[in-house]
């Protein structure tokens, strides 16, 4: 019998012990490789930073580092520059090896799943039971976030290089019609604001390229396809309304903003994004979501008339196919009419009294009217909904967000802000994940080993 010692085995078994020896036939032969890498303990070794002269102060460092493979064990000699104190081992610089922490594509195994799990327990089962990496739910986090504040500090770099007129890279070809559109959602952090609240605002925003889909003739909003988005790429931050406005700025010139023939941004007609478009994007056509604005017709067709009543929903209907047409005029002095006979709001009145919302909306439509040019939008062909951006906001909150997800804050090294970094690149839809990692694991130096 030529298999004594597997011949009772299923198929299950029998791949489990072939994966089992093939990884420590792996470990073995890797080991071999960096015992005999010429660079483990070169004889003139020199300073990546400023190129003087390495001093070895240990020969044979022993260390473990944590591969695909398994464990790895190997020695390699540690120096420090006496001219400018970089501490480093050549064989590590020159193998593109963390200085500590598991192997790049460990780490890119841990990124992956602490951004697409629910939570940092769930992304340790994952590793665990399709990686064989056993680390706990805060080594997973401990690690995510150091990667994600690394991308951040990435991001941080290039937005102080183009706020100081730097020039940052483009794209190969620029499209001809350039989408910009952000939201806001809410993180639970561990820090109180001064109403006792705990929520803190963290903002999305994408941009898209797009070809227009001309379709003036069409009747209704759930009739018209517009323009779809192609590559997404997103930027989200709990910093600022400001300061998250740079970063979708520079965002935005990576992927043809500047050149593009047409460029728009849509959002809802909230003041804060309003203020962010005008100071980051003036030059962009504003659309206002139509979502956003019919919504709001719905809020004052109960407000007049009571919800769910024939006079309500026939209200709404003539007011919808109103704004569809561009008649805003006529939308502005329906709800004014109505604010009218319903009477202005007392002081302090409640936010939802129908006297407030009415009231409100007043200002809301004739506010947001360079937005509301949807006959010329449909002639364009361009789109007419935030949705790409509202749904950043809902996948980044799925992972962010939940009444048992307490962040540190909003700061760097509290945790929102890395992780919101992190899923940002692996949304991200033109390859820059699978670029980052590339990057990641390329040799940080190039050693003189004479």
């Amino acid at each position: 019998m030529r298999y004594p010692m597997t011949k009772d085995m299923n198929m299950a078994e029998l791949v489990a012990r072939v994966e089992e020896s093939g990884q420590r036939i792996a470990q073995a032969l890797m080991k071999i490789r960096l015992a005999e890498d010429p660079r483990i303990d070169p004889a003139e070794p020199m300073c990546r930073q400023c190129q003087g002269k390495l001093r070895i102060q240990e020969h044979e460092q022993r260390r473990m580092l944590s591969t695909a493979i398994g464990e790895i064990e190997y020695l390699r000699a540690y120096g420090v520059c006496d001219r400018c104190g970089h501490t480093v081992a050549p064989l590590d610089e020159a193998l593109g090896i963390p200085s500590f922490g598991p192997s790049v594509e460990v780490m890119q195994k841990i990124s992956h799943a602490a951004v697409t799990a629910r939570s940092f327990e769930l992304a340790a089962e994952v590793l665990k039971e399709h990686s064989g990496i056993g680390l706990s739910a805060k080594q997973v986090r401990l690690n995510s976030e150091a990667e994600g504040e690394r991308v951040a500090a990435v991001r941080a770099r290039e937005v102080e290089l183009f706020r100081k007129g730097g020039k940052i890279e483009g794209p190969s070809a620029v499209p001809a019609l350039i989408v910009v559109t952000a939201d806001g959602g809410r993180v639970q952090t561990r820090q109180e604001d001064d109403d006792g609240g705990c929520w803190k605002e963290d903002k999305v925003g994408a941009i898209y390229d797009a070809n227009p889909h001309k379709d003036p003739a069409a009747r209704d909003a759930e009739k018209y396809d517009g323009a779809k988005a192609r590559t997404k790429t997103f930027a989200a931050t709990m910093q600022p309304w400001e300061e998250f406005g740079w970063m979708l700025c520079v965002e935005a010139y990576k992927r043809g903003y500047v050149e593009a023939k047409e460029k728009l941004f849509i959002s809802d007609g909230a003041q804060s994004l309003r203020t962010f478009r005008q100071d980051h994007f003036p030059e962009a056509t504003f659309i206002l979501d139509w979502y956003h604005a019919v919504e709001h017709l719905s809020g004052c067709s109960k407000a007049a008339f009571g919800e769910a009543t024939d006079e309500s929903v026939a209200w709404y209907k003539r007011m919808k196919t109103k704004l569809w047409m561009g008649d805003l005029d006529g939308v502005i002095g329906a709800i004014d009419k109505e604010s009218n006979r319903v009477g202005k709001p007392q002081p302090k009145e409640n936010s939802g009294s129908p006297r407030v919302i009415l009231h409100r909306d007043i200002g809301y439509f004739s506010e947001n009217r360079e937005g509301m040019d949807y006959p010329r939008f449909r002639a364009e062909g361009w789109p007419i909904g935030s949705g790409v951006a509202e749904g950043a906001v809902k996948q980044f909150g799925m992972r962010l967000k939940g009444s048992e997800k307490f962040w540190n804050g909003f700061g760097f090294g509290l945790g929102a802000e890395e992780m919101l970094a992190l899923c940002a690149l692996h949304r991200s839809e033109d390859g820059r994940w699978q670029e980052y990692w590339r990057k990641r694991a390329q040799p940080s130096a190039r050693h003189n080993s004479r």
